[in-house]
C-alpha cells in the first residue's frame, strides 16, 4: 500500500487507557512493573504510559524512555527479560538499560527520504534534504533522535558505510548484539547479514538476526529501507 497509495497512512500512539489496562493485572498481583517505551523524541507514547502509572499511586511502576524504536526497543526489552529471569534486581536491570541506551546505535539506509520528511521524524537529518539528488545519506539514531551520520554517492556505498559504522560501534564481539531490520526488503537484509558475517570473520556475537519492521516504521521510512541496530552488553 505504501508503494501504491497517493496518501500516506497515519500512525497513532497507544492511549493512557490501554496502558492502564496492561498495568492493572500486574498491580493487582503485587508485581513491580518496568515499562520500556519508544523514544520520547519520536512519539508521545511515554506520556500515555506515565499518565496510566499515576492511576496506581501505590504500585512500583518504572516508565523508561528507551530513546530507541522498533528492533532497538525490542533488544532492550529482551535484555531486561534476560536479567529478570536470572533474578536481577530492578536497580540492576535499570543499570543495564542505562548502559544500552548510552551505547546502542542504529545505522540505516533509506532510499527515499520523502516519507520520513513528510511525517516529521527526520530531525537533525534535515540538513541533507537539499542535496538528495547528489548524495545518499546514512542515517543514525542517537540519543533518541534521527541524524545524518554520513553522506555518500551511491546506495551500495551507503550500505557498506552502514556496515562499517556498525562494526566500529563494537569493541567486544562476544558481548555484541546485531539486529538487521528492513521494510519489505528481505534481500537487502540477507545481504547485510552476509556482509556482517564476513566482517566478523568467525567471531560469534550474542545476537545476529533479521527482523522485518512493522507498518508504523514502514510508514515513516518507506519501503526498501535497511538498518542495523547494534549494542554491546556491559
Amino acid at each position: 500500500m505504501l508503494a501504491t497509495e497517493k496518501e500516506l497512512p497515519t500512525t497513532s500512539q497507544p492511549s493512557a487507557q490501554m496502558f492502564e489496562e496492561a498495568f492493572r493485572p500486574y498491580v493487582e498481583a503485587g508485581d513491580e512493573i518496568l515499562c520500556i517505551t519508544i523514544s520520547s523524541f519520536l512519539s508521545g507514547t511515554i506520556n500515555a504510559a506515565r499518565a496510566a502509572a499515576q492511576t496506581f499511586p501505590n504500585a512500583t511502576i518504572d516508565i523508561y524512555d528507551s530513546q530507541s524504536a522498533a528492533g532497538g526497543l525490542g533488544m532492550m526489552v529482551m535484555r531486561a527479560v534476560e536479567l529478570a529471569s536470572q533474578g536481577a534486581s530492578r536497580e540492576r536491570i535499570l543499570q543495564a538499560l542505562h548502559h544500552e541506551r548510552a551505547t546502542q546505535r542504529l545505522y540505516a539506509c533509506i532510499p527515499d527520504l520523502s516519507h520520513i520528511q513528510r511525517t516529521g521524524r527526520i530531525g537533525k537529518a534535515q540538513q541533507v534534504l537539499g542535496t538528495l539528488m547528489k548524495i545518499v545519506p546514512v542515517l543514525a539514531l542517537k540519543d533518541g533522535q534521527v541524524a545524518a551520520e554520513a553522506q555518500v554517492r551511491t546506495f551500495n556505498r551507503a550500505q557498506e558505510t552502514m556496515l562499517d559504522l556498525s562494526m566500529n560501534a563494537v569493541t567486544d564481539v562476544s558481548k555484541a548484539r546485531f539486529l538487521v531490520m528492513h521494510t519489505n526488503a528481505p534481500q537487502l537484509a540477507e545481504k547485510a547479514i552476509s556482509k556482517l558475517e564476513e566482517r566478523l570473520a568467525g567471531r560469534a556475537p550474542r545476537l545476529l538476526e533479521i527482523l522485518e519492521a512493522g507498518p508504523v516504521i514502514a510508514t515513516h521510512a518507506g519501503a526498501g529501507a535497511v538498518g542495523i541496530f547494534v549494542a554491546q552488553d556491559e
